[in-house]
């Protein structure tokens, strides 16, 4: 996320990024053995029914399943991939969206085996009954591929400054997601507060930054600074935790080196963005960074979304199956 955290949830625009950081999964029909489910990343090693999977909990990679295909088009025995790994570091969720990728990834590829296709409003269903909430966005951002805004379901996709540079930071703690939110949605259940409202008007000067096709890199800094005050703010004020240890330490790292910093998502651990207009002072950042509990993690904005592929296609080293 690069804007948007928290607002979101109250009506506000969010911009999304998707980084090449790839969700795989694999189906193939067998012959014998039931539903064979192998989680790669997400360690997770599962051997039911077809009829059991179909009976399963939304909330589970089984239920998944049965939400994205009709009974009668699923085949009676399948072996079922699931690679995350690509979104852990050393063991750790990284918190770059990866339930969202496995979601979209694995309905997907169930609904092309069964021979239909997902809409982007039935795979956030299906996100939503897998984590127990959330807006979509992430789910919006791993079907579409590249850069959006998402604001109350609907996507647009929005280009960013070519000057402006980010850098991405894992704090080196995983955050339970759903906590963090149970926080927050305590305290806005009181009313409509005021720190509430001064991140709704920040976040859409951000969103309204990109959507002006001429906005410079120090323009679109400037608002994100502002952004991440108000988020600060916001969480003094309700007690979330959004700004955990390794957050605040990036925080201070970024103030000596002039470039702008602030939690990625829900926050607690997980990730954080350094921004600047200049390449300079981010790479001073990230020079900063490498002598801390710290990780500069090299990510880039992947334009494509999620792809389907079948054995038929041919493979190769430089085109692998996503």
């Amino acid at each position: 996320m690069l804007s948007g955290e928290y607002a979101v949830l109250a009506g506000a625009p969010a911009l999304v990024l998707a980084v090449d950081r790839r969700v795989r999964c694999t189906l193939t029909p067998q012959s014998e053995g039931g539903w064979r489910i192998d989680g790669r990343g997400f360690a997770e090693q599962l051997t039911l029914a077809k009829e059991a999977a179909f009976a399963a909990s939304p909330a589970t990679t089984p239920g998944i399943l049965g939400q994205a295909m009709a009974p009668a088009a699923a085949p009676d025995h399948l072996h079922v991939v699931v690679d995350s790994s690509a979104c852990y570091q050393r063991g750790v969720k990284l918190g770059i969206g990866s339930s969202a990728a496995v979601v979209t990834a694995l309905a997907t590829a169930a609904a092309a085996l069964g021979g239909g296709t997902m809409t982007l409003p039935a795979l956030i269903a299906i996100h939503r009954a897998f984590q127990g909430g959330g807006s979509g966005l992430d789910v919006a951002a791993a079907v579409t591929g590249g850069v959006i805004r998402f604001q109350q379901g609907r996507v647009a996709p929005v280009r960013l400054p070519p000057d402006l540079h980010l850098s991405f930071v894992f704090t080196g703690v995983g955050t339970r997601t759903a906590e963090l939110l149970a926080r927050f949605r305590a305290w806005r259940a009181s009313g409509r507060p005021r720190p509430l409202e001064w991140l709704l008007d920040a976040a859409h000067e951000v969103a309204g930054c990109v959507e002006d096709c001429t906005v410079t890199a120090e323009t679109l800094v400037a608002a994100l600074g502002e952004y991440a005050a108000v988020l600060q703010r916001l969480d003094r004020a309700a007690g979330i935790g959004i700004y955990g240890d390794g957050h605040l330490a990036a925080l201070a790292l970024a103030g000596s080196c002039g470039v702008v910093y602030k939690p990625s998502g829900a926050g607690g651990g997980d990730m954080g963005l350094a921004l600047a207009a200049d390449g300079a002072r981010l790479a001073a950042f990230r020079q900063a960074a490498s002598g801390t509990a710290l990780t500069v993690v090299d990510l880039e904005v992947d334009a494509d979304g999620v792809v389907v592929r079948t054995h038929q296609q041919p493979q190769s080293a430089e085109d692998p199956a996503r």
